[in-house]
């Protein structure tokens, strides 16, 4: 009966989404089953928290999760409510044309994201009431952890990350004051522990004489966390901190080479072919630079796929030198543009403006020529003339992509439907199939780009997680180069821009065992 009801369900939605793409509804109707699931879950969450709170009066009584742990649940039901709204938008949608699966695709987005949200912060909740259980129950275990913890704190060292850190800075000033930060975040992170460890001396004693009450047990478990995070998380947070400080060191470019759909199931796989082009400066004093290159299909979201299909050819993703990764732009540009610099300055690293009685273009330098065929493709390369480099300027700082477009009538150069694109990459897997003259995207590529959309993941049927960006390759099809640094004087220096970093992610919850 409940999978008559789950069908006959999947099919009123499917008949009422009946104008969007098939692919699009089969995945509405999946997400309609998943967010059904989320809200029994959501019940059976509140109902566990309600009856721990109730049958161990002694350990919450005036603890902060007492009234901590039904906000939060009242938090998620209530992101569990925009799910549904945006489920109820969905149903709604009948006609296929590209503003609809534009909205649906919108729409199953942030029905996603509310509904992961409401199911991760009910699992969080019910995950700490399960530690508070288990450490009033296996108090002994807990005190000679957090003994052993604070032993091992004694002994670590964030000597060879300071180092890194340091020669960053000198390389890198910009970021000197985000690194010092972040590095002395880690370096007071002893310090703290040591705080609390002395802290809750007396409960510790109480614990041990099996005295303790639900506060000191409180005061112990934040005990624990902190010490864990120092003996444990400083050698993440370290290792973090040095990835951050290496991605400064690196500009790079993901060029779209080519697009497909596929179907695993009842699922809809979409996909990107991108092209890594990265420049990794060796010595930053000197300029000395290696260039390197790696080719890889990825599994995308909808949304980010369809974001794209325009832009075949052109570099997606961009990011400087002197910027952590986070950083990068993320406004589809034609490839190698941003190497350029502008007429004003007239020169920077990678090359120089020439001018003659022919008018004025730019010259790579001999040691970035490799990277340039890399950019444009072998022998794709036809010199940027200034007229045309100020059209891409100027639509960069207003937030559009650039298709290389003389005329608002004239056809576009870059992009899926560019001259320049047809001859580089007319033989890829999408303009093969036909899907881009099919698809709802097939409008003039003049239009301003479609605002870069979060790629999300979302549980397959098996419940082990469909994570978008995970690379399923065909061998890597790595280069590396070198080049030297022989910059001409004076000139724009590459990476010297940034925007304010994004803010880091939030830390995925800790779980623990279940409840006995």
């Amino acid at each position: 009966m409940k999978t008559s009801k789950l069908l006959l369900a999947a099919t009123l939605l499917l008949t009422g989404c009946a104008g969007l793409p098939r692919s699009l509804r089969q995945e509405i109707a999946v997400e309609s089953d998943k967010l059904e699931q989320a809200k029994k879950q959501l019940n059976r969450t509140e109902a566990t928290i309600k009856e721990d709170l109730a049958a161990k009066p002694d350990l919450f009584r005036g603890t902060r999760v007492e009234t901590e742990w039904p906000a939060r649940l009242n938090s998620a039901k209530s992101k569990l409510d925009r799910a549904e709204a945006s489920h109820r938008e969905l149903q709604k949608l009948r006609s296929g044309n590209r503003d609809t699966v534009l909205k649906a695709e919108s729409l199953l987005s942030d029905e996603h994201r509310f509904r992961q949200a409401a199911v991760d912060e009910a699992a969080t909740v019910d995950g700490e009431a399960t530690r508070w259980l288990d450490f009033q129950r296996n108090l002994p275990h807990y005190l000679a952890k957090m003994q052993q913890e604070h032993d091992q704190i004694k002994t670590l060292d964030v000597t060879p990350v300071a180092q890194v850190v340091e020669k960053a800075e000198r390389d890198w000033p910009n970021k000197k004051s985000d690194l010092d930060s972040r590095l002395n975040a880690i370096r007071s992170a002893p310090e703290r522990a040591e705080q609390q460890w002395q802290a809750t001396e007396s409960a510790r004693q109480d614990a041990a004489a099996g005295k303790a009450t639900g506060v000191e047990i409180a005061s112990l478990i934040e005990a624990d966390n902190a010490l864990a995070d120092a003996s444990t998380g400083l050698s993440r947070h370290a290792d973090e901190l040095r990835s951050l400080s290496g991605q400064l060191y690196d500009a790079w470019d993901k060029i779209l080479e080519d697009l497909e759909t596929t179907n695993e199931g009842r699922d809809a796989v979409y996909r990107e072919k991108l092209k890594t082009v990265r420049t990794h400066y060796v010595d930053v004093a000197e300029k000395k630079t290696e260039i390197s290159s790696d080719v890889k299909w990825v599994d995308v979201s909808p949304i980010s796929y369809h974001a794209v299909e325009r832009d075949l050819g052109m570099a997606i993703s961009h990011k400087d030198a002197g910027l952590y990764d986070s950083e990068a732009q993320n406004i589809p540009q034609p490839a190698g543009f941003a190497y350029i610099a502008p007429p004003d300055v007239g020169r920077n690293q990678y090359g120089y403006w020439t001018h003659n009685e022919s008018g004025s273009f730019w010259t790579f330098l001999p040691q970035y020529l490799i990277m340039r065929e890399l950019l444009w493709g072998r022998g794709g390369y036809q010199p940027i003339v200034v007229n045309e480099y100020n059209s891409y300027y100027n639509a960069q700082r207003s937030g559009r992509s650039y298709y290389g477009q003389e005329t608002p009538q004239a056809p576009p150069k870059y992009g899926s439907h560019g001259t320049f694109t047809q001859q580089r990459y007319g033989n890829s897997r999408y303009v093969q199939s036909g899907a881009y003259k099919s698809s709802a995207f097939s409008a003039a590529p003049s239009a301003p780009a479609a605002p870069a959309s979060p790629r999300y993941s979302g549980p397959n049927e098996d419940g082990k997680g469909r994570r978008f960006g995970h690379t399923q390759d065909e061998p890597s099809q790595g280069r590396r180069f070198g080049s030297g640094g022989n910059e001409p004087p004076a000139g724009r220096r590459f990476g010297s821009g940034g925007s304010s970093p994004r803010p880091a992610p939030r830390s995925a919850p800790r779980s623990f065992g279940r409840r006995r």
